[in-house]
């Protein structure tokens, strides 16, 4: 009895430094191999519009590929100019509108001092003055303390700032590479699909590569499941957003909505970035309907958003809306809202693992 449970045990540690060395190498390995796994994801997903239309047009497999890579270039460069062409109008607009709106914001700040500050600063000076000279000392040395700390501070902010600039530039050549890459191994991985495929069952066991094939379908399912929520999710956002500017009359409220759902694809920020700022600003000169409006709204989008996710989530993965519900709120607890995004994720591969075997497997070989 003793033995046996000493061969499990070693079994189970065997599982568990496996399972973190295989993390470890991925990690590790991640940032030169992710091209190469962007290219077989696109590839996945391509290749049955692909099989379709061969089969539709009775083309050759490189000829479909090409028609089918240069269909999605331009769909791609065609929603990219949509995009342009509204971001042009209204960088027009608020070319035109801003040295207003700008305007109106000096004379909130030049009221504000002349009303707020300057009382505030002449009972100051004139408690100031009203100090014996050694706290008056005292008092500068502070001062001066707190405007050094805030000057070195600020240029070296301003120095990290422009050193990042040469390597911010960098960075395009080689997006501009990975892209190519990524495009060139995606053409080639399509072309030749089946004879790939085939050399993989030939290398791969039967019993094993059984248990992967019914892996990789389950992961296929339910990452696309995934991010087929988070567009609808969007989709909605946006919806939500176009119909509240315009009720709220706001002028190129499709390029809004456009830049809302851009950005909502931010982790953790979300539409906030657009309207934290805009609600600050029209409540700082004083137009209190339109902050008014624009609260109601972005709290419509983040409520329907935390209401909706949990139960679409579900529905597309697969999975029972309390364990998403719980499994996000874990990933809070333990990632902040990072958890929002990892967890879901978590969730799918631990899914995919028990629908097609893999932990009953690992499970069987601890046993024997």
């Amino acid at each position: 009895m003793q033995k046996l449970f000493l061969q499990q045990f070693i079994r189970f540690l065997i599982v568990i430094v496996m399972c973190i060395l295989v993390s470890m190498a991925f990690i590790n390995t991640f940032h030169y191999i992710y091209p190469l796994l962007i290219a077989v994801i696109i590839s996945v997903i391509i290749h049955p519009f692909v099989r379709f239309l061969e089969s539709i047009t009775k083309l050759p497999r490189f000829l479909s590929v090409s028609f089918m890579m240069i269909g999605l270039i331009l769909l791609f460069f065609g929603f990219l100019l949509l995009i342009v062409t509204e971001v042009y109008q209204g960088s027009l607009f608020l070319a035109d509108q801003l040295p207003k709106h700008f305007h109106s914001f000096v004379l909130y700040l030049e009221t504000f001092f002349n009303n707020h500050l300057l009382p505030l600063y002449k009972v100051v000076i004139s408690f100031f003055h009203s100090l014996d000279p050694n706290q008056q000392v005292t008092i500068n040395e502070y001062i001066r303390s707190l405007t050094d700390f805030v000057a070195s501070s600020g240029t070296e902010l301003l120095s990290s700032t422009l050193a990042k600039i040469p390597t911010m530039l960098a960075i395009v050549p080689g997006s501009l590479t990975t892209a190519i890459f990524i495009l060139l191994a995606t053409f080639m991985i399509l072309n030749d699909f089946e004879d790939l495929k085939r050399i993989l069952q030939r290398i791969i066991p039967v019993k094993a590569g059984k248990s992967l094939h019914e892996l990789i379908n389950h992961l296929k399912l339910a990452i696309t499941g995934f991010f087929k929520a988070q567009l609808i999710l969007i989709f909605i956002s946006a919806c939500l957003i176009l119909t509240g500017l315009l009720i709220l009359q706001v002028k190129h409220a499709l390029t809004i909505s456009l830049f809302a759902a851009a950005v909502d694809f931010i982790p953790y920020i979300g539409t906030g970035i657009l309207f934290i700022p805009w609600i600050l600003y029209t409540y700082s000169v004083s137009d209190y309907s339109m902050t008014i409006g624009l609260s109601i709204l972005y709290m419509i989008v983040i409520l329907s958003r935390q209401i909706l996710e949990p139960k679409i989530l579900s529905a597309s993965i697969g999975i029972h809306p309390l364990i998403v519900l719980i499994g996000m709120f874990v990933g809070i607890q333990l990632w902040g809202f990072a958890g929002l995004l990892i967890a879901p994720l978590l969730i799918v591969l631990g899914n995919a693992l028990y629908q097609s075997g893999f932990l009953q497997i690992i499970w069987n070989f601890i046993k024997e």
